[in-house]
């Protein structure tokens, strides 16, 4: 080495010294150009490289150091430093890595702990905690670098092994939550991850697999022990325990779970023994055999008990503590439920509530306990890989043995149980003992039998196996032979109390002395319950012997309670007890014993039972109800369950299930009359009195069938009886309200001879009886108010019912004279009485009836109440009879609306004074304040009327009747307002009340309003509407929608058709036109019509003028001609039917109306000649010179226009055409002040002139008909088609060829069907068939949903010849098709005439396609299609038959539309 490089090196160092490391940089470089090789410049030139923050020059060179022959620790000490001052932490740490190793081999062991130290200490800088737990680890037992932490004098100081081990500990045990963490949430959001709870348990499971944690805390456990430092040792080891535990909720395989159970069992045992961990005890409870008394359970039990007071466990220790002493107290139960709510998952706590609920005998609860109890072992098992088989044992003999307990109806259960038991165990003699009497209850005696005498050769000392001989033989009904199996039991086990029970049954079911002597079933029941305090059954058979031997029911009493107490499902005892309290009055403690014994056991029917018919008796049905329906849940066959729950809807007003529930008991006992009672009663209160009719009548069969005792026999007899009779007069009122007069008089006949035979047979108390009279009264009432209204009433008499009844109530002086009010009452009424029946004796013998039943009601009304209502009804038959006619109030019989009332005083004053009777009796009740403001009505005592009604309406709220009958009362007096706030409050209270809605439409009539046609069929509609003055308010109204309808549209009459007139009064001013009727505006005619003839038949004859004159317009306007010719034929008839009356003038203008509307219905329908007459006879009449004055003064040269015009259309039609054209002129004359009806009479002048057939005649029409259409500012229609006709048919070219162009400009017009028929007719005749069928073509090509069109199309076709007949069906065809798509509503009915179902031009144009498409078909062949179309032909006129049945071109059709077919 020369001396300039020493003296360089010397300065380098030196420079650096001196921190001046740019010129050290330079000397190194300087000097490494002289020797490259020299180790301590490529130190000094690193330092220098370092410090000028050449990082990677100095990297290289210490590497080049490092690689050097004489390389030591510098180089590594450098690039360290070099690395630190860079901040590159990774190279860094790595350096220390090999630094550390330098010194290691160097045994340098301070330097290597502080390097050890710096790789800590960045390792927690930077975070890593899994590089720390990797550090740390090293430094143990068996780490490479253990003896570091020996290392003396160190600053800082290694630490323990023990210290290191906690730190490993507490960082990986944060480092695996954070982990499972951060790794859940990136794996949830993930597609397809699954439920989280499944992505925690994957997670959980890959991180502890790669968790050093448990290898840490052995390691702690091992160096703790090494060490003796036991607290921490135990402390570390309850710590291993607990990681074990959650180490197994994520294990899926059998085999690791195998292998972590030996060291968890290890571990928990070191724990025991150390007595310091609660949790390793459980684990070693739950593991061991929980049912087992061994010692070193015992021990483990007790210890864990005495040490871990507020463990979960404690309770279920002390409970199986107590349970292998034999303790029965209810203290060992509570125990174990208390166990099961601390340690809701613990199979150990589970299997104690099993046991001790059967030790406790609640079987029920042990029952529902097991299977909680087995899944609980289920799941200990699967967590832990093992199989606690002897607590699944545990847990199915209890159960098991609670079954048998419980009762025979879970003897399956139970057999099942023990079954399984023996499968597991199968020398278990208490399961073969169990299965015995298992066996026994589900009647398998045989096998029962075998298996226990089995039992009984293995061990002839088995008393528990004699005992179930015993009990198997008493079942089976050999008493005897049970007695000897029972003693020898009892020889065998004298202190077992239940043989000593079963003894005393078989002692008792052998009868005779053996019940009676004290020392057989007496001595036996007092022996079980001296051995066994809490037998029930006992107590249960010494009640019994008490009560019926020993004639002392108290004590009977007291040993049936003491039973109960101690078993609440003890049938036998409870049934005799509750007997018991029910036979002292004892309510309260017999319901009480039945809830408690349903609560105890739910299927005890017995109880729910006695429940359900003690609650019935107390008024509580609700919750009887819900008794009776609990007892019938367990027997659906239980009849007297089914009555008394009949009885308890019938009682809360549910009728309708009431009915199904008698319909029930009738179809469980036919015979049994109490059902069909039940189902009569049932029918009747739910409306249904006809079902209820048929219910008494089968009852009274069975009744007839059945052998009762005599006083039963009288009692069903009279209630039969009496339920027939009201049944009847329910149903005379539902008649009545649906119009069916001759069945409201049969039924109130029948019910009269029913109580007429009811009266013979009974005893004078029962006749006497004021439901009995209330029942002939109100038969009477029916008949009176609806005789009046009766055509034919010869059939529906009984006198000598009505007389034999009317003999038996009639009033003795006694009663009159004790009554001093009645007899004035009824000598006021008798009076009048006598007028009633001067021209109908039958009526007076009726309404003497009537008024003697009333006055027994009185007579025998058991309350005041009864009284007040019995006078109200009386003063209803006075006042009814004395308003026979119409009155605007209710309750008086309906009449013609347009008479007025005759009065009889002296029956009113006898009303009243009913009426003020009834007030004073009950000033609460609201019939005798009705009552009187009806007769105040009547007696026009407006205010009075007024005044009762509000009273009424005050006292019965809910009620719309008062409310209804002030509304008439103000009506009358013309007072709209108020009457329509009284019926507004009819309707409030009771909707369904028709009256209210009466009284609305007779407002909305009078004020002219558009909705009194809606109202009055409301009225009509209704199911309790049967008021006449609706169905004529009803009729009349639709009568003035039509003619208001033919006014809007301005309906003229067409040629040769006849008029129809408007009102009553007058022959019409209106003529029936051809527009279609819509389907709402045909439906309502349809009802309109019958509501005039229910109308006719309701009014009586005072009915039949106004009615029968509505009736034939209303059927006029549907096209019913021959119909309205009959009502209008029977108006005439009454109007002649009193001779006085005829000669006034008000009668003779009443004839020649009728006949006027006569002759105009004749000539509708066709009857001519019939006409004619009628005509003539009118003419009479006016020739007399009275009705044209009267005409005169109404004004009423329009009804004598339409009239003088109706017969000239009636002699024209009948071939009089002289008389008819001198009528037509005198019909054109009076048509001067009428231009707008003038030219149609002028073309039908011309017509008769050109039917008279004369070329004079012809010509004159002509002329005639030119002169007329010279005088129309516009083209008149008909004028133009008859002279477009008259030219085809003279063949006068000219004529049509000038009228022909203005019909075609015309053919929009209202007669555009005319225009184009009489085209085609014009085409046929010219044979240009061409021509004919373009015009239709054109015609259909603008309305193609016309069928009349296409109707004409078919026509032409069928007329063209046989080549044309396939185009006439397609027609046909065509117009039926239109007709079905109108029917069900594709097109309104205005889009063609003759559209509306039941119109007259609809039928015929139906009966026309028909034909001609059945003919068309007949040329053809029977292809497919053509069958079809045959179908839809033969359809359509069975459809023409069914609207219209009395028309004869609809049979005719179908006749020939059927023989073609054939």
């Amino acid at each position: 080495m020369s001396v300039i490089f020493k003296a360089k090196l010397k300065s380098a160092k030196t420079a650096i010294a001196e921190r001046n490391y740019d010129y050290a940089y330079d000397l190194c470089h300087d000097l490494l150009e002289m020797d490259e090789s020299n180790y301590n410049i490529h130190i000094l030139l690193g330092v220098s490289c370092q410090n000028m923050e050449k990082w990677d020059e100095g990297e290289r060179v210490y590497h080049k150091a490092m690689t050097m022959p004489k390389a030591n620790i510098l180089a590594w000490q450098g690039i360290c430093a070099l690395y630190e001052a860079s901040k590159n932490q990774q190279k860094y740490v790595n350096a220390l890595i090999e630094l550390r190793g330098r010194y290691l081999s160097e045994e340098s062991y301070g330097k290597a702990w502080e390097t050890m130290h710096k790789l800590i200490l960045l390792s927690e800088e930077s975070g890593d905690q899994r590089r720390l737990v990797n550090i740390l680890r090293e430094l143990t037992d068996a780490g490479a670098y253990h003896s570091l932490l020996s290392v003396v004098d160190a600053d800082p100081a290694p630490p323990s092994l023990v210290e290191l081990l906690e730190r490993m500990y507490n960082i990986e045990r944060t480092l695996d939550e954070r982990t499972v963490d951060s790794e859940i949430n990136k794996r949830k959001t993930r597609l397809g991850a699954g439920p989280i709870a499944k992505v925690r348990k994957d997670v959980t499971t890959e991180v502890w697999a790669q968790s050093g944690l448990l290898n840490t805390l052995r390691q702690l456990v091992s160096v703790c022990e090494k060490s003796r430092q036991e607290s921490a040792r135990l402390q570390w080891l309850e710590q291993l325990f607990q990681t074990l535990l959650e180490r197994f909720s994520v294990i899926d395989t059998l085999q690791d779970k195998q292998s972590l159970s030996e060291e968890l069992l290890a571990v928990a045992t070191d724990l025991a023994a150390a007595e310091s961990c609660p949790s390793a005890f459980g684990y070693l409870i739950e593991i061991s055999d929980a049912s087992s008394g061994a010692r070193d359970l015992r021990v483990l039990v007790e210890s864990y008990a005495r040490l871990f007071a507020g463990g979960e466990l404690r309770e279920s220790a002390l409970a199986w503590i107590a349970i292998e002493d034999g303790s029965r107290a209810p203290e060992t139960l509570a125990l174990a439920r208390a166990g099961c709510q601390r340690a809701p998952e613990s199979p150990f706590a589970y299997v104690q509530l099993v046991r001790a609920a059967v030790l406790c005998k609640e079987y029920r609860l042990a029952v529902s306990s097991s299977n909680a109890a087995r899944e609980a072992v289920q799941k200990f098992g699967d967590c832990f890989g093992t199989r606690l088989w002897r607590s699944l044992l545990a847990i199915d003999m209890g159960a098991a043995d609670a079954n048998t307990h419980i009762g025979p109806e879970n003897a399956a259960d139970a057999e099942y149980l023990y079954r399984k038991c023996l499968e597991v165990d199968p020398g278990n003699p208490q399961a073969i003992l169990g299965l015995g009497l298992s066996l026994c209850a589900l009647g398998s005696y045989d096998e029962c039998r075998q298996l226990l005498m089995a039992s009984l050769e293995k061990d002839k000392e088995n008393h528990l196996a004699l005992g179930a001989l015993g009990h198997v033989l008493l079942v089976e009904g050999d008493a005897n032979s049970a007695v000897e199996y029972l003693q020898q039991a009892i020889a065998v086990k004298p202190s077992h109390a239940g043989h000593h029970v079963s003894l005393g049954n078989a002692y008792w079911k052998m009868g005779s002395e053996w019940q009676q002597d004290k020392q057989y079933a007496y001595a036996s029941w007092i022996n079980a319950a001296k051995l066994d305090p809490s037998i029930s059954e006992a107590f249960s058979g010494l009640g019994k012997w008490y009560q019926q031997h020993g004639n002392d029911c108290d004590r009977a009493k007291k040993c049936f309670v003491k039973a109960v107490d101690l078993n609440r499902t003890n049938s036998d005892a409870g049934q005799a007890l509750a007997e018991m309290y029910l036979a002292e009055g004892s309510d309260d403690l017999c319901e009480d014993l039945l809830v408690k014994a349903t609560e105890a056991k739910h299927d005890q029917q017995w109880a729910w039972k006695s429940l359900g018919f003690l609650l019935l008796r107390q008024g509580n049905h609700e919750q009887a109800i819900v008794a009776f329906r609990n007892s019938l849940s367990l027997d659906r066959t239980d009849v007297l369950c089914w009555e008394g729950l009949c009885e308890s809807y019938m009682a809360i007003g549910r009728m309708g299930t009431s009915v199904k529930v008698a319909r029930k008991v009738v179809e469980l006992d036919p015979g049994r009359v109490s059902g069909h009672w039940l189902c009569a009663r049932a029918c009747l209160l739910a409306n249904d009195p006809e079902a209820s009719l048929g219910y008494f009548e089968s009852a009274a069969r069975c009744a007839s069938l059945t052998e009762f005792v005599p006083e039963l026999q009288g009692a069903w007899s009279q209630s039969l009886s009496v339920g027939r009779a009201e049944c009847l007069m329910a149903c005379a009122e539902r008649w009545h309200a649906e119009g069916l007069l001759g069945r409201v008089i049969d039924s109130s006949n029948a019910a009269l001879e029913t109580l007429l035979i009811h009266i013979t047979k009974s005893d004078g108390e029962s006749c006497s009886s004021y439901l009995i009279w209330s029942l002939i009264s109100a038969a009477c009432t029916w008949i009176l108010r609806t005789w009046p209204m009766l055509v034919t009433r010869a059939d529906l008499m009984c006198p000598e019912v009505v007389q034999q009844l009317a003999d038996g109530a009639e009033v003795s002086k006694d009663q009159l004279a004790a009554s001093e009010y009645l007899h004035q009452v009824t000598q006021t009424a008798a009076e009048e009485a006598s007028q009633l029946g001067a021209c109908d004796g039958y009526i007076q013998r009726l309404f003497v009836l009537a008024q003697r039943s009333a006055c027994q009601r009185v007579l025998a009304a058991p309350s005041a109440a009864l009284a007040a209502a019995a006078w109200a009804d009386l003063g209803n038959i006075y006042c009814d009879q004395s308003t026979r006619l119409s009155s605007p109030l209710l309750h008086m019989n309906e009449g013609n609306p347009g008479n007025d009332s005759g009065d009889l005083p002296p029956l009113l004053d006898a009303a009243m004074s009913c009426a003020l009777a009834a007030i004073q009796l009950d000033s609460s009740s609201a019939g005798g304040y009705n009552l009187q403001g009806l007769v105040a009505a009547h007696t026009q005592q407006a205010a009075l009327a007024q005044h009762a009604f509000i009273m009424a309406s005050r006292r019965s709220p809910g009620s719309g009747l008062p409310w209804a009958n002030l509304g008439f009362l103000y009506l009358h007096n013309g007072d709209i307002e108020l009457a329509n706030k009284s019926f507004s409050r009819t309707q409030m209270a009771d909707p369904e009340f028709v009256p209210g809605w009466l009284g609305q439409a007779m407002i909305a009539e009078t004020l002219g309003s558009a909705e009194a046609v809606e109202l009055f069929e409301t009225c009509l509609l209704s199911v309790s509407a049967s008021k006449p003055i609706a169905d004529y308010g009803y009729a009349k109204q639709v009568w003035k929608m039509a003619a208001e309808r033919n006014s809007r549209l301005d309906c003229k009459p067409l040629s040769l058709q006849a008029p129809a007139g408007k009102s009553g009064d007058k022959p019409g001013n209106a003529v029936v036109s051809r527009q279609a009727l819509s389907f709402s505006e045909q439906s309502r005619l349809v009802l309109g019509i019958y509501a005039a003839r229910r109308y006719v038949a309701q009014a009586g004859d005072d009915g039949i003028s106004a009615g029968t004159h509505l009736l034939g317009m209303l059927l006029e306007q549907n096209g019913e001609y021959e119909s309205a010719a009959e009502a209008y034929l029977a108006a005439y008839m009454q109007s002649t039917a009193d001779g006085n009356e005829a000669a006034t003038e008000s009668a003779l203008m009443r004839q020649w109306i009728a006949l006027a509307h006569l002759g105009r219905a004749q000539c509708g329908a066709g009857q001519f000649d019939k006409a004619t007459e009628t005509y003539s006879r009118a003419s009479d009449l006016l020739n007399a010179g009275v009705c044209a004055q009267l005409l005169a003064a109404r004004s009423g040269t329009m009804q004598l226009l339409y009239f003088t015009l109706g017969h000239s259309i009636a002699l024209f039609f009948a071939q009089r055409l002289e008389e008819s054209l001198g009528m037509f002129e005198q019909t054109l004359a009076q048509s001067e002040d009428v231009p707008e009806l003038r030219p149609y009479v002028a073309v039908m002048l011309a017509q008769a002139l050109w039917a008279l057939g004369t070329d004079e005649h012809r010509a004159l029409a002509r002329q005639h008909l030119l002169e007329v259409m010279s005088e129309q500012s516009i083209a008149f229609l008909p004028g133009l088609l008859t002279l477009f006709a008259m030219g085809l048919l003279q063949g006068d070219g000219d004529l049509v060829a000038a009228t022909y162009p203005e019909l075609v400009k015309a053919r929009s017009g209202d007669l555009h069907h005319d225009v184009v028929r009489l085209e085609s007719h014009l085409a046929l005749l010219r044979e240009d068939r061409v021509s004919g069928r373009r015009a239709l073509a054109k015609a259909l090509h603008k309305s193609p949903s016309d069928a009349s069109l296409w109707l004409l199309l078919a026509k032409f076709e069928a007329l063209s010849g046989d080549g044309r007949k396939a185009d006439a069906s397609m027609a046909a065809q065509a117009t039926l098709q239109l007709f079905r798509q109108a029917a069900r509503g594709h097109f309104s009915w205005s889009s063609a005439p003759s559209q509306a179902h039941l119109n007259s031009a609809t039928l015929s144009a139906i009966v026309s396609a028909s034909m001609i498409d059945s003919r068309a078909l007949s040329c053809t062949g029977d292809t497919a299609e053509n069958n079809s179309r045959r179908i839809a032909s033969r359809a359509a006129a069975r459809r023409a038959v069914m609207y219209q049945p009395w028309t004869q071109d609809t049979w005719s059709c179908l006749q020939d539309i059927e023989a073609a077919s054939l």
